[in-house]
Protein backbone atom coordinates (compact mmCIF):
# COMPACT_ATOMS: atom_id res chain seq x y z
CA UNK A 1 0.00 0.00 0.00
CA UNK A 2 3.10 2.01 0.89
CA UNK A 3 4.99 1.09 -2.15
CA UNK A 4 1.85 2.42 -4.31
CA UNK A 5 1.42 5.82 -2.16
CA UNK A 6 5.08 6.38 -3.40
CA UNK A 7 4.73 5.08 -6.79
CA UNK A 8 1.86 7.10 -7.71
CA UNK A 9 3.30 10.67 -5.78
CA UNK A 10 6.55 9.99 -8.00
CA UNK A 11 4.67 9.87 -11.52
CA UNK A 12 2.51 12.53 -10.27
CA UNK A 13 5.67 14.81 -9.75
CA UNK A 14 7.12 13.30 -13.34
CA UNK A 15 4.19 14.16 -14.77
CA UNK A 16 4.28 17.63 -13.19
CA UNK A 17 7.29 18.41 -15.06
CA UNK A 18 6.72 16.90 -18.00
CA UNK A 19 3.90 19.43 -18.37
CA UNK A 20 5.82 22.32 -17.72
CA UNK A 21 8.63 20.82 -20.60
CA UNK A 22 5.59 20.74 -23.16
CA UNK A 23 4.31 23.80 -22.47
CA UNK A 24 7.80 25.15 -23.45
CA UNK A 25 8.86 22.33 -26.16
CA UNK A 26 6.49 22.11 -29.21
CA UNK A 27 6.69 19.34 -32.36
CA UNK A 28 5.61 20.23 -35.45
CA UNK A 29 6.58 18.31 -38.47
CA UNK A 30 6.27 18.80 -42.91
CA UNK A 31 6.45 16.66 -45.54
CA UNK A 32 7.31 20.02 -47.79
CA UNK A 33 10.67 21.41 -48.83
CA UNK A 34 10.91 25.46 -49.64
CA UNK A 35 8.75 25.62 -53.13
CA UNK A 36 9.14 28.57 -55.50
CA UNK A 37 5.61 29.45 -55.05
CA UNK A 38 4.10 29.06 -51.66
CA UNK A 39 1.49 31.97 -50.46
CA UNK A 40 -1.44 32.64 -48.52
CA UNK A 41 -4.00 34.90 -49.80
CA UNK A 42 -7.58 35.66 -50.17
CA UNK A 43 -8.83 35.63 -53.69
CA UNK A 44 -11.96 33.62 -55.75
CA UNK A 45 -13.23 30.17 -54.29
CA UNK A 46 -11.77 27.68 -56.82
CA UNK A 47 -14.12 25.77 -59.26
CA UNK A 48 -13.03 22.65 -57.53
CA UNK A 49 -14.64 23.98 -54.26
CA UNK A 50 -18.08 24.88 -55.64
CA UNK A 51 -19.65 25.98 -58.97
CA UNK A 52 -22.06 28.51 -60.40
CA UNK A 53 -25.25 27.52 -61.95
CA UNK A 54 -27.86 29.69 -64.00
CA UNK A 55 -31.37 29.41 -62.34
CA UNK A 56 -34.46 32.02 -63.10
CA UNK A 57 -34.04 35.27 -62.31
CA UNK A 58 -30.28 35.16 -61.50
CA UNK A 59 -27.55 32.32 -60.69
CA UNK A 60 -26.77 30.43 -57.35
CA UNK A 61 -23.18 28.91 -56.25
CA UNK A 62 -23.18 25.58 -54.96
CA UNK A 63 -20.75 23.82 -53.45
CA UNK A 64 -19.09 20.03 -53.74
CA UNK A 65 -18.05 18.00 -51.54
CA UNK A 66 -15.63 18.48 -49.17
CA UNK A 67 -13.72 17.07 -46.17
CA UNK A 68 -13.00 19.26 -43.37
CA UNK A 69 -10.22 18.87 -41.35
CA UNK A 70 -8.97 20.85 -37.97
CA UNK A 71 -5.37 21.03 -37.89
CA UNK A 72 -3.11 22.04 -34.65
CA UNK A 73 -0.28 24.47 -37.15
CA UNK A 74 2.76 26.27 -36.25
CA UNK A 75 4.86 28.94 -38.52
CA UNK A 76 7.75 27.70 -40.41
CA UNK A 77 8.93 30.98 -42.26
CA UNK A 78 7.78 33.92 -43.98
CA UNK A 79 9.42 35.69 -47.12
CA UNK A 80 11.85 38.24 -45.83
CA UNK A 81 10.59 40.53 -44.02
CA UNK A 82 6.97 39.62 -44.25
CA UNK A 83 4.42 38.20 -42.34
CA UNK A 84 0.80 37.79 -41.57
CA UNK A 85 -1.17 41.21 -40.25
CA UNK A 86 -4.40 42.17 -39.85
CA UNK A 87 -5.40 45.60 -39.56
CA UNK A 88 -8.63 47.87 -38.34
CA UNK A 89 -8.86 51.51 -39.01
CA UNK A 90 -4.93 51.68 -38.94
CA UNK A 91 -3.87 49.59 -36.23
CA UNK A 92 -1.76 46.58 -37.48
CA UNK A 93 -1.47 43.23 -35.40
CA UNK A 94 0.40 40.30 -36.59
CA UNK A 95 -1.59 36.85 -36.87
CA UNK A 96 -0.39 33.76 -35.30
CA UNK A 97 -2.04 31.19 -36.07
CA UNK A 98 -1.88 27.52 -33.89
CA UNK A 99 -4.97 26.05 -35.36
CA UNK A 100 -7.06 25.78 -39.12
CA UNK A 101 -9.74 24.10 -40.38
CA UNK A 102 -8.93 23.33 -43.58
CA UNK A 103 -11.52 22.02 -46.34
CA UNK A 104 -10.23 19.84 -49.50
CA UNK A 105 -12.22 18.99 -52.11
CA UNK A 106 -13.64 15.09 -51.85
CA UNK A 107 -12.20 14.74 -55.08
CA UNK A 108 -8.56 15.68 -53.99
CA UNK A 109 -8.30 12.69 -51.42
CA UNK A 110 -7.31 9.68 -53.61
CA UNK A 111 -7.42 7.65 -50.20
CA UNK A 112 -9.87 7.23 -47.43
CA UNK A 113 -8.11 4.51 -45.52
CA UNK A 114 -6.09 6.61 -43.48
CA UNK A 115 -9.46 8.89 -42.40
CA UNK A 116 -11.10 6.08 -41.58
CA UNK A 117 -8.47 4.70 -38.96
CA UNK A 118 -8.28 8.49 -37.60
CA UNK A 119 -12.19 7.89 -36.95
CA UNK A 120 -12.01 4.97 -36.17
CA UNK A 121 -9.32 6.12 -33.42
CA UNK A 122 -11.82 7.24 -31.42
CA UNK A 123 -13.92 4.32 -30.32
CA UNK A 124 -11.16 3.26 -27.32
CA UNK A 125 -12.02 7.06 -26.03
CA UNK A 126 -15.98 6.27 -25.80
CA UNK A 127 -15.34 2.76 -24.25
CA UNK A 128 -13.14 4.55 -21.60
CA UNK A 129 -15.18 7.60 -20.75
CA UNK A 130 -18.27 5.26 -20.69
CA UNK A 131 -16.69 3.42 -17.86
CA UNK A 132 -15.59 5.80 -15.69
CA UNK A 133 -18.91 7.36 -15.91
CA UNK A 134 -20.22 4.24 -14.13
CA UNK A 135 -17.61 4.11 -11.64
CA UNK A 136 -18.74 8.20 -11.07
CA UNK A 137 -22.31 6.59 -10.69
CA UNK A 138 -21.59 3.53 -8.29
CA UNK A 139 -19.36 5.83 -6.24
CA UNK A 140 -21.68 8.63 -5.75
CA UNK A 141 -24.67 5.97 -5.16
CA UNK A 142 -21.94 4.96 -2.15
CA UNK A 143 -21.92 8.54 -1.04
CA UNK A 144 -25.61 8.78 -0.87
CA UNK A 145 -25.28 5.72 1.80
CA UNK A 146 -22.76 7.40 3.44
CA UNK A 147 -20.43 4.90 2.48
CA UNK A 148 -17.06 6.87 2.03
CA UNK A 149 -14.23 5.69 3.33
CA UNK A 150 -14.50 2.65 3.04
CA UNK A 151 -12.12 -0.24 1.17
CA UNK A 152 -14.90 -0.32 -1.81
CA UNK A 153 -14.85 3.39 -2.20
CA UNK A 154 -10.62 3.57 -2.39
CA UNK A 155 -10.51 0.77 -5.00
CA UNK A 156 -13.17 2.57 -7.37
CA UNK A 157 -11.62 5.24 -6.86
CA UNK A 158 -8.11 4.02 -7.69
CA UNK A 159 -9.56 2.36 -11.01
CA UNK A 160 -11.06 5.51 -12.18
CA UNK A 161 -8.11 7.18 -11.59
CA UNK A 162 -6.43 4.60 -13.83
CA UNK A 163 -9.10 4.90 -16.40
CA UNK A 164 -7.98 8.73 -16.97
CA UNK A 165 -4.40 7.86 -16.90
CA UNK A 166 -5.40 5.40 -19.73
CA UNK A 167 -7.70 7.77 -21.53
CA UNK A 168 -4.55 10.44 -21.67
CA UNK A 169 -2.20 7.95 -22.85
CA UNK A 170 -4.36 6.74 -25.70
CA UNK A 171 -4.75 10.53 -26.44
CA UNK A 172 -1.48 10.82 -26.83
CA UNK A 173 -0.76 8.45 -28.56
CA UNK A 174 -4.16 8.91 -31.04
CA UNK A 175 -2.92 12.11 -31.13
CA UNK A 176 0.75 11.11 -32.59
CA UNK A 177 -0.79 9.26 -35.20
CA UNK A 178 -2.91 11.45 -36.55
CA UNK A 179 -0.80 14.07 -36.67
CA UNK A 180 1.40 11.53 -38.66
CA UNK A 181 -1.09 11.05 -40.98
CA UNK A 182 -2.14 14.50 -41.58
CA UNK A 183 1.55 15.31 -42.60
CA UNK A 184 1.65 13.13 -45.23
CA UNK A 185 -2.19 14.51 -46.97
CA UNK A 186 -1.61 18.31 -45.91
CA UNK A 187 0.29 20.71 -47.61
CA UNK A 188 -0.09 24.39 -45.75
CA UNK A 189 1.87 27.41 -47.25
CA UNK A 190 4.50 28.77 -44.74
CA UNK A 191 3.03 26.27 -41.90
CA UNK A 192 3.81 22.94 -40.62
CA UNK A 193 1.44 20.50 -38.69
CA UNK A 194 2.06 20.59 -34.85
CA UNK A 195 1.77 17.51 -33.17
CA UNK A 196 -0.86 17.94 -30.17
CA UNK A 197 0.00 17.00 -26.71
CA UNK A 198 -3.26 16.26 -25.06
CA UNK A 199 -4.16 18.30 -21.96
CA UNK A 200 -2.27 17.02 -19.10
CA UNK A 201 -5.07 18.16 -16.44
CA UNK A 202 -6.73 14.83 -16.70
CA UNK A 203 -3.22 12.66 -16.12
CA UNK A 204 -2.69 14.82 -13.17
CA UNK A 205 -6.33 14.17 -12.24
CA UNK A 206 -5.75 10.38 -13.02
CA UNK A 207 -2.72 10.51 -10.58
CA UNK A 208 -4.54 12.33 -8.07
CA UNK A 209 -7.43 10.02 -7.44
CA UNK A 210 -5.14 6.96 -7.38
CA UNK A 211 -3.27 9.07 -4.51
CA UNK A 212 -6.44 9.59 -2.82
CA UNK A 213 -7.52 5.64 -2.86
CA UNK A 214 -4.03 5.10 -1.70
CA UNK A 215 -4.66 7.57 1.77
CA UNK A 216 -7.91 6.33 2.18
CA UNK A 217 -6.59 2.36 2.52
CA UNK A 218 -3.92 3.48 5.17
CA UNK A 219 -6.94 5.33 6.93
CA UNK A 220 -8.77 2.49 7.40
CA UNK A 221 -6.16 0.27 8.06
CA UNK A 222 -5.09 2.46 10.99
CA UNK A 223 -8.60 2.81 11.90
CA UNK A 224 -8.81 -1.34 12.39
CA UNK A 225 -5.32 -1.29 13.75
CA UNK A 226 -6.62 0.91 16.54
CA UNK A 227 -10.25 -1.07 17.22
CA UNK A 228 -8.06 -4.28 17.33
CA UNK A 229 -5.80 -2.50 20.24
CA UNK A 230 -8.98 -0.72 22.25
Amino acid sequence: MKKKLRLYCGLLTLVLVAAIVCDLVHVSYSNSTDKEREELYFGKEPDDFSTIEEIEGGVRRKSKPTMCIDVNVQARHYPKDFALLSEVDGQVCRVDMKQVSLAIPADRVTQSKPFIITYCSIIPNVLLLGWLVVIVFQVLRSVARKEVFVARIAKKLELAGILLVAFWVWQYIRSYIVTQILVQYINMAYYDVKWFTPNFICLIIGLALMIVSQIILMGKELQEEQELTI
